[in-house]
């Protein structure tokens, strides 16, 4: 936090811890003053209360937060903090002091970087729609050639029937083969 939330001395906090700018709180019920849940809660740290100077850093820590309450003041890593660790939040934190240029370079090329997402975006949305309505046009078709199909294979059968029924009657093969639509040569197969 940019800002010091116990700014009237209210908490008392700064009196009770020698690291009056960490907080480490927990939900707790108003009435009965319990913890609510003891795997959640929260860490916040109050720069502006964070005064140690760099001979007073001891830990890890205390590097941290002094490189994060001073960054935007900082032209070079400072020889105290550690460069495999902080150089490249120090890298990180140079691009806050890019040019004007550098600025616009950026931002064009993250404009470019999201038109070409929402263009990919839009692509996968057309195809996958492409596919879902070719495949709904396909199944369709098919439906329609195999009713298609099943209707002709019946009535094809039901004139075998027929003309098999016709010819145990004892009649003409010309004459069944005209009225089933099947030729003679079928109807003397049968």
């Amino acid at each position: 936090m940019e800002f010091d939330m116990d700014r009237n001395g209210s908490s008392g906090i700064s009196s009770l811890t020698e690291r009056p700018y960490f907080y480490d709180v927990a939900l707790c019920d108003k009435l009965t003053k319990e913890i609510f849940y003891d795997k959640l809660g929260y860490k916040m740290i109050s720069l502006p209360l964070f005064n140690k100077q760099p001979e007073e850093l001891k830990t890890v820590m205390d590097q941290w937060l002094y490189l994060l309450k001073h960054l935007s003041t900082m032209d070079r890593l400072p020889s105290f903090l550690d460069k495999r660790i902080f150089g490249l939040i120090f890298e990180i934190g140079e691009i806050g002091k890019l040019t004007e240029e550098l600025m616009s370079y950026e931002a064009s090329l993250k404009h470019k970087r999201d038109a070409e997402s929402v263009f990919n975006s839009a692509k996968k949305s057309g195809e996958a729609l492409g596919h879902a309505k070719g495949l709904a046009e396909g199944k369709a078709k098919g439906l329609a050639e195999g009713k298609a199909k099943g209707l002709a294979e019946g009535e094809r059968k039901k004139a075998l029937e027929t003309a098999k029924a016709f010819k145990e009657m004892g009649l003409p093969i010309a004459d069944i083969a005209k009225g089933t639509g099947l030729s003679v040569e079928e109807v003397e197969k049968l």
